[in-house]
């Protein structure tokens, strides 16, 4: 009966550990730094931190550690720092930050021989000799307190009041290294570094102190710069090379908004061969929180195969692409940042709106648009077009592409959501994980889109918490129903021929298996810390299900868990799991670029059994709306969809992928006149026709086909060739010569009949 009590009151005492700072007030005159690391969880491994190449999340996260972790509470809370940030931002220059440090964490063996143990009010104390419990660390860090920077010539700042010192140790200079020489730095006053390519940096600096002792660290910085003009219009707008800022005319009030605000977005041209704006393209971009990706990292997403560039290949034929980001950027008030890539859908939406209209009055020729939207840049489009429509604004366009573009919702695996936001904003305080929070969920976009979101499912009043009556898929309160109602009640756009590419299976294959297990891993942040996360997968129909765990624990003799965060999920009666469904898949890897420096969970990604979930579902991305709610379901000739013709390939890609088939589908739409184009549906790759193409023309059939004529033609119309065979098996060539450009091949056979794109370079 003791040693049960005996165990009880640990358990007790355990569990107050890291709840309340009380548990360690006995040890403060103990400790000589007066910061004891053992109070927070040690996300960032500071005892263990590299200090070369050091981004600014792995900085933010020490800083948090250390402050939360200083009984003296000398340091200012992270909230304060990140507001510098942003003013850094504002005013166009990258704040640094200097954390001069001491800290201490318990020597393991301190606990297990007794020097420290826990007295009768369950508070820790030191048992005798206070010499030879804590092993003592020392950090000096520089660093930005911002990831990235869109210019070359780099306007750096380290002020007073971001200069933290909690040691006697003293600076008496720091340099930072710019080519072959070194610059010193001053506090207030603003230096500049020079970097000629784009991409990571590495910026080594020296720190000397008065006793002599010198540091060579470095940092890391983020340099996208492009060439940039401010808004114009007429023949000012629309040049070549340079990224023109545009903002809304109309105004979008979001929900929870009290002021309707307008957007602000940025363009790029890349001119048709012709070099004359006359055949518009506009490609829309989609769901990318911090902005990632700029308009040439946009339009780099029309790549596919080796080294293959759709829009490149349209380009050739006259076309002008025009790439629209939706960057982040400040109100005009100049204290609110807005991230335009996660931002409301319909508000982003009025900018295109904006660009259409002054496309329209710039372009030559009577040549119709074409709107090409990746992601959720499919919704932007679909829902800027019809707003045109519904307004007495004529889109002037004649064909609108959505690609893999979530018409009826989004997922994110609800184990990842309860897990992320857990470690940002419970007793963890990971900085990282706060910021794919912020960014990837809680942003109005992801509210808007998520099938499943984390927020549906809380307890009132409970950031972190899920409420365990609350087990059924449901949105985002106040967005998810708001949005979709509103999406619906407006259709389509009518005026335009409305296409899909799916990135999700037809025929119902899956990513993973209902209910499967992503992630079990005793992750060990310490000598005396350590997680243990386990997360599955949404189960199968009808079945309530653990999706996420995490507990911490602490070595205590033996471990104890401190804290226990749990989530259940109840698939509806009607379908499995979102999360293994048919669908455009989220490539998991693509955390890899925000875990950089993040220990926990660079070893997160470096464990998962699974490295993909159904992001956008196959049925989602078409509309189909006869699903009867399965998101399993195949899509076949019978389904129901807005869309004129689609492609959908037999297995599920990754997320606005694109192929040599799908491309062909897209140039099908796009080169050719409405006349000639075929509606078909093209569910799987019976037929494929390699391009581009040489001397021959090489084709590959999954089936045996009879009485074959094949004809080609140019986009005119005229016939060029014809050849038949009696019949081919599975590969098959034929020699034709052709100039350089466009053709369309026709295949006919016995039951059948299909229209291919020619490509000759």
């Amino acid at each position: 009966m003791k040693t049960k009590l005996t165990f009880l009151s640990l358990w007790i005492f355990c569990l107050q550990i890291f709840a309340q700072d009380s548990s360690f007030d006995l040890l403060k005159n103990s400790t000589s730094t007066k910061i004891l690391y053992d109070r927070v969880f040690a996300v960032s491994k500071a005892t263990q931190l590299k200090t070369d190449h050091l981004s600014s999340a792995n900085f933010l996260q020490v800083y948090h550690e250390i402050q939360r972790a200083d009984f003296l509470r000398r340091l200012p809370e992270l909230s304060v720092v990140q507001k510098k940030a942003d003013e850094g931002f504002i005013h166009n220059f990258v704040p640094l930050s200097l954390l001069i440090t001491d800290f201490e964490n318990i020597k393991p063996e301190s606990l297990e021989n007794g020097q420290i143990t826990r007295n009768a009010k369950d508070l820790y104390q030191v048992n005798g000799s206070e010499s030879n419990v804590y092993e003592k660390h020392q950090l000096s860090l520089l660093a930005p307190i911002v990831a990235r920077t869109k210019d070359r010539n780099v306007r750096f700042l380290l002020s007073r009041d971001l200069v933290f010192n909690t040691t006697n140790r003293v600076v008496s200079s720091i340099k930072v290294e710019q080519g072959s020489t070194w610059k010193d730095i001053d506090n207030d006053e603003f230096f500049t570094l020079n970097f000629l390519e784009n991409g990571s940096h590495t910026v080594r600096y020296k720190i000397q102190f008065t006793n002599g002792d010198v540091l060579s660290q470095s940092f890391v910085i983020n340099v996208q710069y492009q060439k940039r003009a401010e808004e114009a219009t007429g023949s000012k707008a629309f040049q070549p090379n340079v990224v023109t800022s545009i903002s809304s005319v109309i105004p979008y009030k979001g929900y929870g908004e009290s002021t309707a605000f307008t957007g602000k977005g940025e363009y790029e041209i890349f001119m048709g061969n012709d070099g004359v704006l006359d055949k518009p393209i506009i490609l829309v971009d989609g769901f990318d929180p911090g902005d990632t990706r700029n308009t040439a990292g946009i339009y780099q997403m029309l790549s596919y195969g080796s080294g293959q560039n759709l829009g490149d290949q349209i380009r050739q034929q006259g076309y002008d692409i025009i790439v629209l980001n939706f960057p982040i950027y400040t109100r005009p008030d100049g204290t609110t940042i807005i991230d335009g890539g996660v931002d409301y859908i319909q508000r982003n939406a009025m900018i295109l709106v904006e660009l259409l209209k002054q496309v329209n009055a710039q372009k030559s020729g009577n040549v119709k648009n074409v709107v090409i939207g990746p992601s959720m840049g499919g919704l932007i489009s679909r829902y800027a077009l019809r707003y045109m429509e519904q307004n007495a604004m004529n889109p002037d366009t004649r064909v609108y592409l959505s690609f893999d573009s979530p018409h009826l919702g989004a997922n994110v695996p609800l184990g990842f959501q309860h897990l992320f936001n857990y470690m940002g904003y419970g007793p963890l305080g990971d900085v990282t994980m706060q910021q794919v929070v912020n960014g990837m969920l809680k942003s109005p976009a992801a509210r808007e889109m998520l099938l499943d979101h984390f927020e549906g499912h809380l307890k009132p009043a409970n950031a972190t918490e899920f409420d365990p009556a609350l087990l059924l898929p449901a949105g985002a309160p106040n967005y998810r129903d708001a949005f979709q109602s509103e999406l619906n009640a407006m259709g389509f756009p009518t005026s335009t021929r409305n296409v899909a590419i799916s990135n999700g299976a037809g025929n119902g294959a899956t990513t993973g298996t209902p209910g499967m297990t992503v992630i079990d891993h005793t992750f060990n942040t310490s000598s005396t810390q350590r997680a243990i996360i386990k997360l599955n997968f949404t189960p199968t129909k009808n079945t309530t299900a653990e999706v996420s765990n995490f507990k911490g624990q602490q070595w205590i003799l033996f471990w104890i868990s401190v804290y226990n965060a749990a989530a259940k999920a109840k698939s509806p009666s009607t379908s499995d799991g979102l999360d293994a469904a048919p669908g455009g898949r989220f490539d998991v890897s693509k955390f890899a670029d925000v875990t950089t420096g993040n220990p926990l969970l660079s070893e997160f990604m470096s464990n998962l059994n699974i490295m993909y979930f159904n992001f956008i579902p196959a049925v989602s991305s078409l509309a189909v709306s006869n699903n009867a709610g399965n998101y399993y379901s195949n899509i076949n000739a019978s389904s129901v969809t807005p869309f004129a013709a689609y492609h959908v390939p037999n297995t599920n890609q990754n997320h606005v992928t694109l192929d040599q088939q799908n491309v062909l589908f897209a140039l099908n739409e796009i080169l050719l006149p409405p006349t000639m184009a075929t509606g078909e549906h093209v569910l799987s790759a019976d037929i494929m026709v390699e391009n581009p193409v040489k001397n021959s023309v090489r084709i590959k059939t999954s089936k045996p086909l009879r009485n074959v004529e094949f004809t080609i033609t140019d986009v005119s119309g005229r016939k060029i060739y014809i050849t038949q065979q009696k019949q081919i098996n599975s590969d098959f060539e034929f020699s034709a010569v052709l100039a350089k450009g466009s053709y369309l091949l026709t295949i006919s056979y016995e039951g059948g009949k299909i229209t291919k794109k020619l490509m000759k370079d």
